[in-house]
C-alpha cells in the first residue's frame, strides 16, 4: 500500500502521548528536507486529526489504538491518519452537535487533503505538503531581464525530456506564463522525480543550443495506469507558428500506442481556439465542459474564470464494458459514447441492485486548497449517501471551496438512482471520463458562489457547442432545485 514507506506508529488513544507523537512527526519531516515552518504546521494539523480521532473515532475511549503512517511520495511529504473507529455520523454533524473534519485548519496547512473509505479496514485520512525546493538561480536571473531574441528558424528536435532538463522547462514556462502558471513546474528537483518514478513522461522541442522551446507531458496515477493525461502543454512565444505543438502531440500520441495505453485525455481552455483545434487534429473529442476551472491567467492575460473542455483520445481498443446511464441523460450520455466509437453495452437496472444496498456508502475526497477546488469519487453506494455528501458539500462550502466536483461509476447500476439524488443537492451534469477509474466514471459538478460567462467560452466545433448547451441547461435545473429545496 506504501510504496515509500518511511515509518509507522501504532499509537495509543491517549491524549498525554500525542505531544512526543507529534513532535516525532515533525523532525521525520524536517529530515527528509521539509522546511521547518512546514514541519511545524503539519505538527499542528496532526496533533488536530489525532484528537479528532480519540474524541470521536474512539468517543475518547483509553486502551484503543490507530496508526500514523508517514510516507515519501515524488515531490510530497505525506501523514496518514488510519483508525477502525466509529463512523462519522452525518447526520450529528450536520445538526450541528457532533464534530466536522476539522478542515479548515488543515486546508490553512495542508497543499492537499484526502479522506479515504477503506472499508472493513476502516478510514484514513491523507495530509500532504508538497517539498518546497529552492528555485534555481538561473530562473530567477531569467525573471529579470527583458524576453532575449531568439532566431525564429533555429533547427528544433522533437525528443523525450531528460530528467537533468528542469530548468530549461522552466525558462520556457516563465518566457510563456511568467510565474502565472500553478503546478511544480518552477522547481526543476520536483519534475526530475516524477519523470524518474514513472508518473511522467515529458515530450520536449529542443533547440540547437539545448533551449526547451516547447513542452507536453504524459501524467499518470500509477506507472501502470491504462489511460494518461495530457498536461503542461506550451511553447515558447518565440518559437510559435512553426507547428511544435501538433509535433509534440504526434509524438505523445504515438508513445501511447507503444505503451498500450486505452486513451488519453486533457482539459484545453476555451479562452482561445488553438489547443482545441490540435486536440480535434490527433482524434481529441469533446466528452465534457468544468465551468470556471480555472483561475489563473493564461497567454491572454484574462481575469475571468475560465472553464475548460475534456478531451478524450482513444488510443488502443479498450475492454468491452456494461455502463448503466441515469435516464435523464439517456441521450446526451449514448452521444458522447458514439462520438468516442467505445465499445459499451447499455444495461438498465435491476431491483436486486437496490436489495443489495450496503449499510453505508463510501466517498473518498480530494481537496486542493490552492486551487479552491475539490473531487470526491463514490467508492461504496449506500442508503446514507445523500447525508454524506450533504455534510461534505457544507463544510467545503464554508471554506470557500469554489468548484466541487464528483465521479459516479457508470459499470454500477444504482449509479441510475443516485445521480437524481445529487442532482437534487445542486450538482450538474459535467461530463464522461472513460477508464479514469478502471472503468468510465460520470463527473457531476457544483459551483459555490461562482458566476460564468458563456460569453466568454470559445468553443470550435458543432459538438463541443451542443454539449456547452447542454451542460448550462443542467446548471440552470441544478441550482433552481437547489435554491428551492434549500438542499444544503
Amino acid at each position: 500500500m506504501f510504496e515509500n514507506l518511511i515509518t509507522k506508529i501504532t499509537v495509543k488513544t491517549d491524549k498525554k502521548l500525542l505531544s512526543s507523537i507529534v513532535a516525532f512527526v515533525r523532525n521525520v519531516a524536517i529530515n527528509e528536507g521539509l522546511h521547518i515552518e512546514d514541519a511545524r504546521k503539519l505538527e499542528l494539523v496532526t496533533d488536530e486529526a489525532c484528537l479528532n480521532v480519540i474524541d470521536h473515532a474512539f468517543e475518547g475511549q483509553d486502551g484503543a489504538y490507530f496508526d500514523i503512517t508517514l510516507e515519501r511520495r515524488p515531490a510530497q511529504f505525506v501523514i496518514s491518519i488510519e483508525d477502525k473507529g466509529l463512523p462519522f455520523d452525518w447526520k450529528t454533524v450536520d445538526s450541528g452537535k457532533g464534530q466536522g473534519l476539522g478542515l479548515t485548519l488543515m486546508k490553512a496547512f495542508s497543499d492537499e487533503i484526502k479522506f479515504l473509505n477503506l472499508g472493513k479496514e476502516g478510514k484514513r485520512l491523507e495530509l500532504i505538503k508538497n517539498f518546497s525546493y529552492e528555485e534555481h538561480p538561473s530562473i530567477k536571473e531569467e525573471s529579470e531581464t527583458s524576453l532575449p531574441e531568439k532566431t525564429s528558424d533555429m533547427a528544433v528536435t522533437v525528443r523525450f525530456m531528460e530528467g537533468e532538463e528542469g530548468v530549461s522547462l522552466a525558462k520556457c514556462f516563465y518566457h510563456t506564463y511568467g510565474y502565472n502558471y500553478r503546478d511544480y513546474i518552477y522547481y526543476p528537483e520536483k519534475m526530475k522525480e516524477f519523470l524518474e518514478k514513472g508518473l511522467q513522461k515529458s515530450v520536449v522541442s529542443v533547440t540547437e543550443d539545448g533551449e526547451i522551446a516547447g513542452h507536453v507531458g504524459i501524467a499518470r496515477e500509477k506507472p501502470d495506469s491504462h489511460i494518461a493525461e495530457l498536461i503542461q502543454c506550451v511553447v515558447h512565444p518565440s518559437y510559435r507558428n512553426r507547428g511544435l505543438f501538433n509535433k509534440m502531440m504526434a509524438k505523445s500520441i504515438d508513445y501511447a500506442k507503444e505503451c498500450n495505453l486505452y486513451g488519453l485525455y486533457n482539459e484545453s481552455v476555451t479562452v482561445h481556439p488553438f489547443s482545441q483545434k490540435v486536440n480535434r487534429t490527433y482524434g481529441g473529442q469533446e466528452t465534457g465542459f468544468l465551468l470556471a476551472s480555472i483561475s489563473e491567467r493564461g497567454i491572454e492575460e484574462d481575469p475571468y474564470r475560465q472553464s475548460s473542455i475534456i478531451y478524450y483520445f482513444k488510443i488502443n481498443e479498450e475492454p468491452e464494458r456494461t455502463v448503466y446511464i441515469p435516464l435523464q441523460h439517456t441521450t446526451m450520455i449514448k452521444n458522447l459514447y458514439e462520438h468516442i466509437k467505445l465499445r459499451r453495452k447499455f444495461e438498465k437496472p435491476t431491483r436486486k441492485a437496490t436489495f443489495d444496498l450496503p449499510d453505508h456508502a463510501m466517498v473518498d475526497i480530494k481537496v486542493i486548497p490552492d486551487r479552491k477546488s475539490a473531487f470526491m469519487y463514490i467508492s461504496r453506494y449506500g442508503p446514507d449517501l445523500k447525508d454524506l455528501v450533504r455534510v461534505h458539500l457544507k463544510e467545503l462550502c464554508l471554506n470557500k471551496i469554489e468548484c466541487i466536483y464528483i465521479d459516479l461509476p457508470m459499470n454500477h447500476p444504482l449509479t441510475c438512482n443516485f445521480c437524481t439524488t445529487l442532482e437534487y443537492l445542486g450538482f450538474f451534469f459535467a461530463g464522461l471520463i472513460p477508464e479514469l477509474h478502471d472503468g468510465d466514471i460520470l463527473r457531476l459538478q457544483y459551483l459555490n458562489n461562482v458566476t460564468v460567462d458563456p460569453e466568454q467560452t470559445i468553443i470550435i466545433s458543432p459538438f463541443g457547442k451542443e454539449l456547452f448547451k447542454y451542460i448550462q441547461k443542467c446548471q440552470g435545473e441544478g441550482g433552481l432545485v437547489n435554491l428551492l429545496k434549500g438542499a444544503i
